[in-house]
């Protein structure tokens, strides 16, 4: 019963955002017990510790763009679409023009990036975001920056990982087809 139950909580996830869970799937027939507490990471990963969502994601799609899943990040830009986040911020963010990026979400990208490439001006850019987020956010910031990159790393160990996909350049059609249509 409880595999049915995990089974269809993941397939659901997957039909809400057009995203393949073949591989969540495939841990339940694997390892019942690894696939609930798999379930349960994602209970911690999403959460902001008060974050505002713009930081949040900021860091979260640097991360999954790092990671270099096509389709992680696609899912990672429509959760923050879903939250709020503009897409035309997150288009700045991914491809520029940099000046357009609001200030919350280039630092929060900066540290994303900061975090994983261990970078020497991280305590530097630790400090900005605890002065402006607290230390709580910095938790949010954490916790964004790992989950970009859990999933996309766990998918391509198991050899389901997919580079391929034209995540950013859709991203700019898109953004170039909304503001068409507000002009």
């Amino acid at each position: 019963m409880i595999p049915t139950v995990l089974k269809r909580q993941f397939a659901g996830f997957g039909d809400r955002y057009g995203y393949d869970t073949t591989y969540l799937q495939e841990i339940v027939d694997l390892d019942l017990g690894g696939a609930v507490k798999l379930g349960l990471v994602s209970k911690f990963t999403d959460h902001r510790f008060g974050l505002p969502a713009q930081a949040y994601f900021a860091a979260k799609v640097t991360a999954a763009k790092w990671a270099d899943c096509g389709s992680c990040l696609r899912l990672t830009i429509d959760m923050a679409a879903e939250a709020g986040v503009r897409r035309a911020d997150l288009a700045a963010m991914l491809v520029g023009p940099a000046e357009e990026v609001p200030d919350d979400m280039a630092l929060a990208a900066q540290y994303a990036q900061a975090t994983i490439d261990n970078a020497p001006e991280l305590a530097e850019i630790l400090a900005a975001c605890e002065s402006r987020w607290g230390r709580r956010g910095v938790a949010g910031l954490a916790a964004a920056t790992v989950a970009g990159l859990f999933y996309p790393l766990f998918k391509r160990g198991l050899g389901y990982g997919n580079v391929c996909e034209p995540v950013i350049s859709e991203l700019r059609a898109q953004v170039r087809g909304a503001e068409m249509a507000d002009a």
